[in-house]
């Protein structure tokens, strides 16, 4: 980790002010893996990828003290695709700093961000699973926030990105161990205050134990805000909700997750689709890492989105974590996967992480 630090000497000079005390963080994450990828549907594909244990990032970010308890804070972050030196996380329209671009504010109050931020459904979920914020390998997330497009007709389950833009987010102080936060993303067209994204979650940690959970309506798709129509497979409007917890027993620790979403209005007309999904992972210490062990399963039933109607996934991962030091660390990864009325497809990786 690289710390860059400007002094109130440094920046008056260049600005003829005075300034307060202040330093800025350069710091990020390479993750890549070489695998035989196989999603259930699908057809099977080896190859050199990006983001399997952790989506690979880049950023900045720096605090001044302002006096009185008062800290101002900026993040600016960025996804990139290591394998080929491509930035964003996939193909398409995302936005440059689409991890994050916020400048905030906080104090005994809280903290208050105003930007890109993260959206009510991430903490909840990556915090409380055994594979972390693996978009590659945790079944949790996979079946939550990454769609397959392969013939399937599944689609994510929850709607809006992770990420949320043109959003005001507010964090409460740390009350015994339980934060909250309160999301709300405007929509930014003119004549349709509809049209915005809102939320809330909670993190309460006690030692070992925690608990999580989230909820929102999503009217916007994320980095780059849809509209009306354009959240989940032509649904208008999704609600949702999700509790998570974990605990510690000796060298290990257990997580559980329960998920529900609401899609309304299917391409205009009456109509919806709901999910349930439930998951339970478990990490063990083994010398200097941890064996993985996680389990999703998603049902979908409703009246619209006929490609999802009656459709269930199951997903398992199983894997082994080893830390070389505190910033690096080699992995192995199986993961089998299963939807209704298609093939099931198996996956094997093995990969490498480095943060700095």
């Amino acid at each position: 980790m690289k710390k860059i630090f400007i002094t109130a000497l440094s920046l008056g000079a260049m600005s003829g002010g005075a300034w307060a005390q202040s330093s800025v963080t350069l710091s990020g994450l390479m993750d890549a893996y070489v695998g035989s990828m196989q999603s259930s549907g699908s057809k099977r594909v080896s190859a050199v990828n990006s983001s399997g244990m952790s989506t690979s990032w880049w950023g900045m970010e720096g605090k001044e003290d302002l006096g009185s308890g008062l800290k101002a804070e900026f993040k600016l972050g960025g996804y990139l695709r290591n394998d080929t030196g491509t930035p964003g996380r996939f193909n398409g329209n995302e936005t440059f700093f689409s991890r994050n671009a916020f400048v905030g504010l906080s104090g005994d109050f809280g903290t208050v961000h105003l930007g890109r931020d993260g959206a009510p459904n991430f903490l909840p979920t990556a915090l409380f699973n055994a594979f972390g914020d693996s978009f590659t390998f945790s079944p949790i997330i996979v079946h939550g926030n990454v769609p397959l497009f392969n013939g399937t007709g599944w689609d994510s389950t929850n709607a809006g990105d992770t990420g949320w833009s043109n959003q005001v987010r507010y964090t409460t102080p740390n009350m015994g161990g339980l934060t909250a936060n309160v999301h709300y993303q405007f929509g930014e067209v003119a004549g349709n205050n509809a049209n915005r994204n809102v939320g809330a979650s909670f993190l309460y940690f006690n030692g070992r134990y925690g608990l999580g959970g989230f909820v929102h309506r999503v009217r916007m798709d994320n980095p780059l805000p849809g509209t009306v129509g354009n959240v989940k497979l032509g649904f208008s409007q999704q609600d949702a909700w999700m509790l998570s917890g974990k605990a510690g027993f000796g060298p290990a620790n257990l997580y559980a997750n329960y998920e529900q979403t609401k899609n309304d209005n299917y391409a205009g007309a009456p109509g919806e689709a709901r999910s349930k999904t439930w998951s339970l992972s478990a990490d063990y210490a083994v010398g200097q890492g941890k064996l993985l062990a996680a389990f999703a399963s998603t049902k979908w039933t409703g009246s619209a989105g006929v490609a999802l109607a009656g459709a269930k996934r199951d997903t398992l991962s199983l894997g082994y974590d080893h830390n070389l030091s505190k910033r690096t660390d080699l992995y192995a990864v199986y993961m089998s996967d299963k939807i209704t009325r298609f093939d099931r497809g198996n996956s094997f990786a093995v990969g490498m992480r480095h943060r700095f």
